[in-house]
């Protein structure tokens, strides 16, 4: 008996886990700082300025919010940027100076997925 209840206790923990991850996570003031930030960031970023330095701070704030996200717990916001790292990564990699057509298309790129990013995280309750 006493193994039935030990079993039916590990089950519904491991369920419960697995209801957790369904459920989302709760509006954070600190969250929706920074993707207020990463959308400024994004939307004016200049191509004709120092694209690297830019960059850099983009892939800042994206590394803050990942972290956050990570020490909070927050799992299902914490999975939102991985797209945007891509593309931060790719174009800091990119042989320097890229054509201005290119920087224009990453600029459009960056910034829709940083709208994203943020109209999902404040748009939690």
């Amino acid at each position: 008996m006493k193994k039935l209840l030990l079993i039916l206790a590990v089950v519904s923990i491991s369920g419960c886990a697995n209801i957790m991850e369904m459920i989302p996570s709760r509006w954070d003031v600190n969250q929706a700082k920074v993707t207020t930030d990463l959308r400024q960031s994004t939307h004016n970023f200049d191509c004709k300025g120092d694209q690297l330095a830019q960059l850099k701070v983009i892939a800042k704030q994206v590394e803050w919010f990942d972290l956050y996200a990570e020490s909070k717990g927050t799992k299902d916001v914490a999975k939102l940027t991985a797209t945007m790292k891509g593309t931060i990564t790719e174009f800091q990699n990119r042989p320097q100076p890229v054509s201005a057509i290119y920087c224009d298309l990453k600029k459009k790129l960056m910034s829709q997925q940083a709208d994203i990013i943020a109209k999902t995280v404040q748009g939690r309750f």
